[in-house]
């Protein structure tokens, strides 16, 4: 039996234009992990902007419909990547001072036109599911 609804896939986030179908898996996780909220997963979620933070608050990070880019900077340096569908990562100089929704540690967002990143709690790498570009931010030790 198939139900028609959003995919949520063992702690992969898919924001869609869309329902799509979810597999037995994603089902008993999602059973297992009621408490656990998805950031930029709400009804629409794919036609607004999305802002998103590492669980450290020490990565900011937005994903633009309009361009269908994430972009995400590392507050204490303040450099920052862009990612694009199609193409390298850029690397800019971004003024993400909101925070946006917290990810839960190890949470990965998977966006339209194959964009995905992933977190761990201060960390946040961001890469082309179908392509070679990627970046990925992380706070350097002293």
């Amino acid at each position: 039996m198939s139900r028609r609804v959003p995919l949520i896939c063992l702690g992969a986030l898919v924001l869609a234009a869309g329902p799509a179908s979810v597999s037995g898996a994603a089902r008993v996780h999602a059973a297992r992990a009621p408490h656990v909220r998805f950031a930029c997963s709400s009804k629409g979620a794919a036609k607004r902007p999305c802002r998103f933070s590492t669980p450290a608050d020490d990565i900011h990070c937005q994903w633009l419909p309009s361009t269908g880019a994430v972009t995400c900077e590392l507050l204490s340096s303040g450099s920052g990547y862009v990612l694009a569908p199609s193409g390298r990562a850029r690397k800019v100089k971004a003024s993400l001072h909101s925070r946006g929704e917290t990810l839960p540690t190890v949470q990965q967002l998977v966006f339209p036109h194959g964009l995905s990143c992933q977190d761990t709690r201060t960390t946040i790498t961001c890469n082309q599911d179908f392509a070679r570009g990627v970046f990925k931010l992380a706070p350097t030790r002293p």
